[in-house]
């Protein structure tokens, strides 16, 4: 299977390859990167080729994505494909910035079995591709990782706030179209209606 090959194949099925800004990283206060710094260092690496980012392979018929708001990739070669697995294959981040995992090399088989096989997430792993929008899974909540006060919390009790000096916690915070636009303004945004690709505000 060649690029041209694999792109047709890509605008038949509606497939897209999405990187998102995942929103559980509560217990990862040091030195995490948060909505939308995280995807805009995301595109920085891809598109300097400097290491793998952890995708998925969606379609109108399945979509399952790590976070609700990502960016949409687009390989600049066969190799900018570095794995493939139809499951979460579970890959970590190594010392030299590439990423290790379940997945498989790819090959005109790996993509075959993704759309075969994906019951839940796959992962595609990618570097050196050229980000072309912004995604948007309106089956998930609009929610993102970002610093907020602890006394902006529902619930936080007024008084305790002699004992704090208005700490920031990580939370999940529910954001609009909007701000995404805001903090994306030369990128489309796209979502699926139906078993179509549309773009928002258009």
């Amino acid at each position: 299977m060649q690029l041209k090959e694999l792109t047709t194949l890509l605008k038949q099925r509606r497939a897209l390859i999405v990187h998102c800004s995942r929103p559980g990283k509560g217990n990862e206060m040091d030195n995490v990167s948060l909505f939308p710094d995280d995807l805009k260092n995301a595109m920085k690496i891809c598109e300097l080729g400097q290491g793998d980012l952890s995708c998925s392979l969606i379609w109108p018929a399945h979509i399952k994505t790590f976070g609700a708001i990502g960016i949409i990739l687009e390989p600049r070669s066969l190799a900018s494909i570095t794995s493939i697995s139809p499951t979460d294959s579970g890959t970590s981040v190594c010392s030299d910035g590439m990423r290790k995992g379940g997945g498989v090399p790819f090959s005109a088989e790996a993509v075959v079995d993704t759309f075969a096989n994906s019951t839940d997430h796959n992962e595609w792993t990618i570097k050196d591709a050229k980000t072309v929008g912004i995604f948007v899974n309106h089956h998930e909540p609009l929610e993102v990782a970002q610093l907020v006060s602890a006394k902006d919390i529902p619930g936080y009790d007024p008084t305790m706030d002699h004992l704090i000096d208005d700490p920031e916690i990580i939370c999940s915070v529910t954001i609009s179209i909007v701000e995404i636009k805001a903090d994306f303004p030369n990128l489309p945004i796209y979502r699926y209606q139906d078993a179509e690709i549309i773009q928002i505000g258009v």
